[in-house]
């Protein structure tokens, strides 16, 4: 009479597959150490984010020239000047919602002097390249709400324009190259992303980071995924495994 395969017949047991093994032993620390990296970064970002929630909850500061490069970045602030309506600049492939556009950023001089880029917001495209959107003109003294930005560097991207009128598309914004295309000085290397309460605003939503705390950790998840089925991956390839368990189970049963 035939009788069910027991543990005792398939005994666990290991046969090293040595490709599989050498690359599980390269590819396992690095999916994990990517995982903790992430987790770090959440970390980090959610402090940033506490921070950065502080800064928005405290009241608008004056901002003046003399304090320009010395406010924390994301401090909101008030302006006093007026728009050089003569002078502006479209930052190029800016989507909302699937539409395809330009992000305005105009020079803003202060009353007592100095100037600084203000990032206006985001206008729809013509759909035609060679047809740029109208931009409306803010005439006058102003005194506007915005929040202060650090530039922050692409190595791809840049402020470098052929173009002879205005307004001038480009890549990034970049103070002291857009200051030689204007002809005038800028006071720093940062700008003010304009609140949409304030005028000359357009369709104003800023992310205060490119990446949340919660995509570093989904992140992190992934990596560990993928640490855990490279583990399952290499048991299975490597033993008998499966052969055990399922006599293991027919014993039980």
């Amino acid at each position: 009479m035939n009788r069910p395969p027991s543990c005792a017949d398939n005994p666990l047991r290991v046969q090293l597959n040595i490709p599989i093994a050498v690359l599980t032993l390269v590819i396992l620390p690095l999916l994990v150490g990517l995982g903790f990296w992430q987790l770090d970064r959440a970390a980090q970002k959610r402090s940033l984010e506490e921070r950065l929630a502080h800064q928005q909850a405290e009241p608008p500061m004056a901002l003046t020239p003399a304090n320009m490069t010395t406010l924390p970045v994301y401090r909101r602030v008030i302006a006093e000047g007026h728009f050089d309506n003569e002078h502006t600049w479209l930052l190029d492939n800016k989507q909302r919602q699937g539409r395809v556009g330009y992000e305005v950023v105009t020079p803003f001089k202060f009353s007592q002097g100095g100037a600084v880029l203000i990032n206006r917001g985001w206008v729809a495209g013509t759909g035609d390249r060679r047809q740029l959107p109208p931009i409306p003109t803010v005439e006058g003294e102003q005194t506007l709400f915005a929040q202060l930005v650090a530039v922050s560097e692409h190595p791809l991207l840049n402020a470098h324009s052929t173009a002879v009128d205005w307004p001038r598309v480009v890549m990034a914004i970049e103070p002291v190259i857009m200051a030689e295309q204007w002809g005038q000085s800028l006071l720093a290397d940062r700008y003010l992303q304009l609140d949409a309460s304030s005028a000359g605003a357009l369709e104003t939503t800023w992310p205060l980071m490119n990446m949340s705390a919660q995509k570093h950790t989904g992140y992190a998840v992934q990596w560990f995924a993928m640490a855990f089925a490279l583990v399952i991956w290499f048991v299975v390839a490597n033993t008998n495994v499966l052969v055990w368990w399922r006599a293991r189970k027919e014993r039980a049963l």
